[in-house]
């Protein structure tokens, strides 16, 4: 027989499972030596198994990373950089900077490359929480928050990590962007902004609109200055002028081919851009796995009308965000900047044809910011349970896809579940900043 306190304590959790990882977190918190076990043992796993897949294990290497390599290989030796493939057969499909920096280091051995990748990668998460801890005064909450939200990013963390992908290096540099725009350094924010975009053309492109609506116009000129510098300037030192023209000028025709009406006949839509890739969770590719039932039945008429339908879709979300989020800096909390903030990064899964599962690595600064509030609001109350159940439903959705892409990626349960917690999150920012609430 259970006793009643066992049972009730079952019960309470059963109702608020969120409670439950509170719980586990403060004791890691409280114990810093065992967190710090855990740490080890497994990025220690995780880094074999990358190393495995990328570096030791029989070829070809099952890493995203020769891909990069094999693109700044084409850079030494003239070739075309978007032509090119590795063993294979995927495509490079980055703006030149990234090819570029990864040029003195093609003469490495790719098991030496794939550890100093992985390495950084580890690097850019623990930099990441670091940095999540200072976007509040109160450090110690901070903290809490983002281990909280580092343990709901597992599930991608281990997609993007074994996949060599640098989301976490995006994610990373996305918290850093926010650290140097909430102490006012607005030059360093706008150009590590650009950066991150031209390194990765990333769910961060559409903050330039939070931007630009909170009248930031240092943030906003350094970053089209920034686009210049890292994207025209710096890279035709490198390659020369006509060289890296040619080669932007080709990665927009490629890439708007592959995502236009005729997409199915670019050589980048068996690797990435086909809806029916269950690995595809963009709100696009999913509405169109169910309209329709086969590629070849897509393949043979026209998909225009959900295309243009999930772009106005995608647009009304970035207008209402936009209208949510026009008040300045100075007139918000720090809760509230991050969260309007991090509403953005996720507009990329609505609005782009392709969302693949390492993307979701972003969503670490959704949970930060609805961790940052559950801090606020009082435990028991409506508005706790509806901002736990929200990222609960995100993780458990990603959680579903991951385990068992049919059906559960088949049918986009990871893009609904992150459009429900965005949904929630839109709801907390419409509600006006209370003084004493504030952490």
């Amino acid at each position: 027989m259970i006793s009643p306190l066992l049972a009730e304590t079952i019960l309470k959790y059963l109702k608020n499972p969120i409670e439950l990882v509170y719980l586990v977190v403060d004791f890691l918190l409280e114990h810093k030596r065992f967190l710090i076990l855990i740490a080890v043992t497994f990025f220690g796993i995780l880094g074999i198994s990358v190393l495995f897949r990328g570096g030791i294990g029989p070829p070809p290497r099952r890493t995203d990373l020769t891909v990069f390599l094999r693109a700044a290989e084409a850079i030494q030796s003239g070739e075309h950089i978007y032509l090119v493939t590795n063993a294979r057969g995927w495509s490079y499909m980055y703006l030149p900077l990234l090819a570029i920096m990864l040029t003195p280091f093609t003469s490495l051995p790719l098991l030496v490359n794939t550890s100093w990748w992985y390495l950084l990668s580890v690097a850019s998460f623990f930099g990441m929480i670091f940095l999540s801890t200072r976007l509040i005064q109160n450090h110690r909450l901070g903290m809490r928050a983002a281990v909280m939200a580092s343990l709901f990013c597992i599930p991608p963390l281990l997609e993007a990590a074994t996949r060599g992908q640098p989301d976490i290096m995006v994610t990373f540099l996305a918290v850093a962007i926010l650290y140097l725009y909430m102490q006012k350094k607005d030059v360093w924010a706008g150009l590590l902004f650009a950066f991150t975009v031209a390194f990765k053309f990333s769910p961060l492109a559409p903050l330039i609109v939070l931007f630009l609506v909170k009248r930031d116009w240092k943030v906003c000129a350094s970053f089209f200055i920034g686009i210049i510098l890292f994207v025209v300037v710096l890279p035709s030192l490198f390659i020369g002028t006509e060289q890296n023209w040619f080669f932007v000028t080709e990665w927009n025709r490629i890439m708007s081919h592959a995502v236009s009406e005729a997409g199915h006949e670019s050589h980048l839509w068996a690797q990435v851009v086909t809806p029916f890739a269950e690995d595809n969770q963009s709100l696009y590719a999913t509405i169109t796995r169910w309209v329709w039932p086969s590629e070849s039945v897509l393949v043979a008429n026209s998909n225009s009308f959900l295309r243009w339908g999930v772009r106005a879709f995608s647009f009304l979300l970035l207008g209402l965000l936009a209208f949510l989020s026009r008040k300045k800096r100075e007139e918000v909390s720090r809760e509230k900047l991050l969260l309007e903030y991090s509403l953005y990064t996720v507009l990329i899964f609505f609005a782009s044809p392709v969302a693949s599962l390492h993307h979701y690595i972003i969503l670490y600064l959704m949970y930060l910011a609805s961790f940052f509030y559950l801090e606020k609001v009082p435990r028991g109350s409506f508005s706790y349970q509806i901002l736990s159940w929200g990222a609960l439903i995100a993780f458990i959705t990603y959680l579903l896809g991951l385990a068992a892409r049919d059906p559960f990626c088949y049918w986009g349960f990871p893009v609904l579940g992150v459009l429900i917690f965005w949904c929630v999150l839109v709801v907390f920012l419409g509600r006006k900043d209370r003084e004493e609430l504030k952490i």
